[in-house]
This record gives structure tokens, C-alpha cells and sequence, in this order.
């Protein structure tokens, strides 16, 4: 390993992880894991809130609070929903961790994850895998793919050890972070 490599590793590295609760169960442990080995990293979670927003056709004020009313009630059992997942994060990151959240924009989740990272600027996003199960690739749909278009940043996604990707054309299989450098 040469002295430039050593540098590149001790530089600082902004960290996005982003949660919208569609990921597969143990990304979060593997997540943790792989953000450790960053020395120096400044990490930020940021939940992405999944909430519908029908358009509102009715000029009726009270139809409006009502709508108002829904809208926040949406975005409580979203903030919810999440809660569990960036509860299961927070121990194996750093105590100087950041938590934040965004409503999706227009629905699309990877839009919203790309833009809050290239506004903090991050230098990686890392997503978790999908779910396995066809309700994952439906809704919301493969946010880790749409997000590797979209970022202005490198991506990392997560999954738990053995567990390959699976999209609806070809398989993907993540090599494990121990292959990594080997020549595997």
C-alpha cells in the first residue's frame, strides 16, 4: 500500500444513508459495518418519507383542512414506519450522526435521496437493497437502481451477507466486502 493510498483513506468522507423502508431485513447491521471502516466519515440519515399526495380539486375551506388534516397524519405513520429502521442504524454509526428527513418528490424516492445528497454534498449515498418479494420492484421500484442515474456521487448499496439482487431482466449478486481488492 503506498503513502497516497493511505492518504486517500484518512481523508474525511461525507456520508449519506438514506432510509425509505423498503430495504431488506440486516441491511441495516451490514450498512453499519461497512460505514466503520470509513475513518473520519461525517454521516447523515436521512429518512425519505413516502407520503401520497393526491391533487385537492374542492375551493372548499373546509375540504382543504381536512386534506391538510390527512396529509399530516400520512406523514406521521410514514415518520413511524421509519422509525424502527433508523433505530436500528443509529448504535453502529457515530455518535455525531445526523438525522434528518424529506418528503419524496412527486412519489419518486431516488429523486429525492439524489437531490438532498447533492445539496449537503455527499461524496457516497449509501441505499439499502430491495426487499425480496415482487412488491419491492412495484412500489416503489428499484430505488438503488434510478438512484445510480441519478447521484452526482458514488453509491454503495447495501445488503445483507449472501443476499443477491434480483431485478426482473438479470441477477446481480454483490460480492462480499471481504472479495473486495482480491481479484474475485
Amino acid at each position: 500500500m503506498t503513502a497516497a493510498t493511505t492518504v486517500q483513506f484518512a481523508l474525511p468522507v461525507r456520508v449519506l444513508v438514506a432510509v425509505h423502508g423498503y430495504e431488506s431485513a440486516g441491511w441495516a447491521h451490514e450498512t453499519c459495518r461497512v460505514i466503520s471502516t470509513w475513518a473520519r466519515s461525517s454521516v447523515r440519515v436521512l429518512a425519505v418519507l413516502d407520503v401520497p399526495s393526491p391533487q385537492l380539486t374542492s375551493l372548499i375551506p373546509a375540504a382543504r383542512r381536512a386534506y391538510g388534516a390527512a396529509r399530516a397524519q400520512w406523514i406521521e405513520s410514514e415518520r413511524a414506519r421509519l422509525h424502527e429502521a433508523i433505530d436500528a442504524l443509529l448504535p453502529g454509526l457515530p455518535r455525531e450522526a445526523e438525522v434528518t428527513s424529506a418528503t419524496a418528490v412527486r412519489g419518486d424516492l431516488a429523486l429525492t435521496i439524489a437531490e438532498v445528497a447533492r445539496a449537503w454534498p455527499a461524496d457516497v449515498v449509501v441505499v439499502g437493497g430491495p426487499a425480496p418479494g415482487l412488491r419491492s420492484w412495484f412500489r416503489p421500484g428499484p430505488v438503488h437502481e434510478r438512484l445510480l442515474r441519478l447521484a452526482g456521487c458514488a453509491v454503495l448499496v447495501t445488503t445483507p451477507p449472501g443476499l443477491a439482487i434480483r431485478g426482473p431482466r438479470r441477477p446481480v449478486t454483490l460480492p462480499q466486502p471481504a472479495a473486495i481488492g482480491q481479484g474475485v
